[in-house]
């Protein structure tokens, strides 16, 4: 039996928080709640789908080469596929598309502006 049930939230640190923020916001419909957030001493951001902050981000500057570990992606459901892959294309983001339809399922990845990869699910 599994000792956690849900992901609470993610965290990535960035140099370009202001960016990050938008990016999050515009793509994925994130809304930033800064009297949300309380005051750790250091800039940042916590990004809200709903009632849940599930992205929390860090400023903080960053070496270019820095790798943020063994991470491959963080995953996103949505209602909207069409929606969040429409923003993609209207803001000529890079992304790739899978239809694994053979389990009911479509998938969109791209990465957000500190390189994390990104994957937004559709179960039909």
């Amino acid at each position: 039996m599994a000792l956690v049930e849900d992901l609470d939230h993610f965290n990535i640190s960035t140099s370009r928080l202001d960016e990050t923020v938008a990016f999050f916001e515009e793509i994925l419909g994130f809304e930033n709640r800064p009297d949300d957030r309380p005051d750790f001493g250091v800039p940042g951001a916590w990004l809200f789908a709903g009632s849940r902050a599930l992205v929390h981000l860090v400023e903080k500057e960053l070496d270019p080469g820095e790798q943020s570990g063994p991470l491959d992606h963080v995953a996103f459901s949505t209602n909207d596929f069409d929606g969040v892959v429409a923003r993609l294309s209207e803001r000529e983001i890079e992304h790739r598309l899978s239809d694994e339809s053979a389990i009911g399922l479509l998938q969109v990845f791209f990465r957000d502006p500190n390189g994390v990869r990104i994957e937004v699910t559709s179960r039909s």
